[in-house]
């Protein structure tokens, strides 16, 4: 049987990768200079979340996940594992092409910011696009509030305008100023189906934003004895 021998190094070889023997083809194969050597991370140091490019994440391993995504999902990579330790990512990459198999490590900074996000900002300045206005006694009115505040922590994982930045408290009930619009609407809803209660939603012009008219929501939500 004749020898085969590898074009680029020489060296004797019984299958061939891509032209090559199977040492050159994974000097070849590497996608570690893809990783970036550094990832910038804010964080809201009044909310805690974590801001990484234009996304919104609530554990710095998840904006790591992030980050790795592209550079994951390519095709000769089978897997890839990574610890944090000292704000460094030790990033190992594991690559593979038919019957070969090539392991690759980095090292990743990460570079941390301390920022108000914007949502934290408007909060703090009062901003608010609707008040819901709860009128009901206790011990109802106190269960009712509990809930409101309870479903705008959920909600603000989606919606970063989903937070009260004032409440009032009134003689027959209490008012919540709400930074999204959508979220109260949300809640009135939830309310109305749940207790029965009676909704009214009145809408006021506040003035105009990049030629749009700006309209801030007030909504009555009543509940007898």
């Amino acid at each position: 049987m004749r020898k085969k021998f590898c074009p680029r190094c020489g060296r004797e070889a019984d299958k061939f990768y891509g032209r090559v023997c199977k040492y050159c083809f994974l000097e070849k194969l590497s996608v570690i200079n893809k990783l970036p050597s550094k990832i910038l991370i804010k964080t809201c140091k009044i909310c805690g979340k974590i801001y990484y490019e234009d996304k919104t994440f609530f554990s710095l391993e998840s904006a790591i996940d992030y980050s790795l995504t592209k550079i994951i999902s390519l095709p000769e990579i089978s897997s890839a594992t990574y610890k944090i330790k000292d704000n460094v990512a030790h990033v190992t990459l594991k690559m593979g092409l038919e019957d070969l198999e090539k392991e690759e490590s980095k090292s990743i900074s990460i570079v941390s910011k301390s920022i108000i996000c914007e949502s934290c900002s408007k909060k703090n300045i009062g901003y608010f696009q609707s008040v819901i206005q709860l009128r009901a006694k206790d011990p109802l009115l106190k269960i009712i509030s509990d809930e409101v505040e309870e479903e705008l922590k959920i909600m603000n994982r989606n919606d970063p305008l989903a937070f009260i930045s004032k409440t009032e408290e009134e003689k027959n009930g209490k008012n919540f100023y709400i930074g999204s619009k959508q979220a109260a609407v949300e809640i009135s809803r939830n309310i109305k189906l749940k207790y029965k209660a009676t909704v009214k939603r009145t809408s006021k012009l506040v003035g105009e934003l990049k030629g749009k008219r700006v309209y801030r929501d007030t909504i009555l939500i009543s509940l007898g004895d």
